[in-house]
């Protein structure tokens, strides 16, 4: 079977398509600079097929593609910049190395991934994966030696009973980005491991998704002494509910950022609970309480 893909367009995305071994690439494609699939039928094979067909192609997405088991991208050759893969269900490994990429989101697997000589690599997301899972891709992370711009989104929070271990320096990154769902009183305080091991930050961003049951309670606050960061100016709260724990992050921050110039609070304003979505007013009531007039005073606080 003959595959032309929007042979002389910089754009195309294909839908609910099946790509068989016996598939053959057009040259048309030396045109191609973006391609999306999405819910396609393919196997890591053709897609090194079509990088290698595709000499300016530097954007490519891979949305529920299945029968997609491993994928290799290699080559200095590839012009490819920013790669996004989705619920691959089927995926089981992914290697990345000795390309110019420069962005990489994964989202929705827990897969093992293999990144090395990837010079220009300088943004990397990993959406909607286990704790346990993001713990451990910190570690060929921290070899990325140009990496600066760093999401994680984390399923859960990590039960506070679980023990866990020192994490790898990532002495690159300068913006880091935490998003969580938001669940009753479920305690924050791991995350200061993630913040601790990059040295080198500047900017961080904390956001709790998709609230639910949020459960205020009075119980005493705990406190964490880690080392003091350096460089970190700006810190942005989302959804902050004015749980315990999340006065216990931001004490964190306040306490052992020593640069920190500006701290912006997002006040949730809808939660779920069992009886349907609410709309709030109570966080921002207490983010004022908790926080106005109690930072010091090189700190700007802007509660939203």
């Amino acid at each position: 079977m003959d595959v032309d893909v929007g042979c002389s367009q910089p754009t195309s995305c294909l839908n609910n398509f099946a790509f068989s071994p016996s598939s053959s690439w057009h040259v048309g494609l030396r045109y191609l600079e973006e391609l999306t699939f999405h819910r396609i039928t393919v196997e890591g094979e053709l897609i090194e097929q079509l990088l290698a067909n595709c000499p300016v192609l530097e954007r490519l997405t891979l949305n529920d593609a299945f029968g997609l088991d491993r994928l290799r991208v290699s080559g200095q050759s590839l012009k490819l910049k920013y790669l996004l893969m989705t619920c691959c269900a089927d995926l089981e490994c992914v290697e990345i190395f000795d390309t110019n990429l420069a962005s990489f989101t994964i989202m929705g697997m827990d897969i093992p991934m293999c990144l090395d000589k990837l010079p220009h690599l300088s943004e990397m997301s990993i959406i909607g994966s286990s704790w346990g899972f993001v713990h451990a891709a910190l570690f060929f992370l921290s070899s990325l030696s140009c990496l600066q711009i760093l999401k994680l989104d984390y399923v859960t929070s990590p039960d506070e009973k679980w023990h866990i271990g020192q994490l790898p320096k990532l002495p690159s990154v300068k913006q880091l980005k935490v998003s969580v769902q938001g669940y009753g009183d479920a305690t924050l305080l791991p995350f200061t491991l993630v913040i601790e091991a990059c040295p080198s930050l500047q900017s961080f961003v904390f956001e709790l998704m998709r609230p639910l049951e949020m459960l205020c309670r009075q119980r005493e606050l705990k406190r964490v002494v880690r080392p003091s960061h350096m460089y970190l100016k700006e810190v942005e709260f989302y959804n902050y509910y004015g749980r315990p724990c999340d006065h216990e992050l931001v004490n964190y921050l306040v306490e052992n950022v020593i640069a920190l110039e500006k701290l912006v609070v997002n006040p949730c304003e809808e939660a779920y609970f069992s009886d349907g979505m609410k709309r709030l007013m109570e966080p921002r009531e207490r983010a004022l309480q908790q926080l106005k007039g109690k930072l010091p005073s090189r700190i700007e606080l802007v509660i939203n």
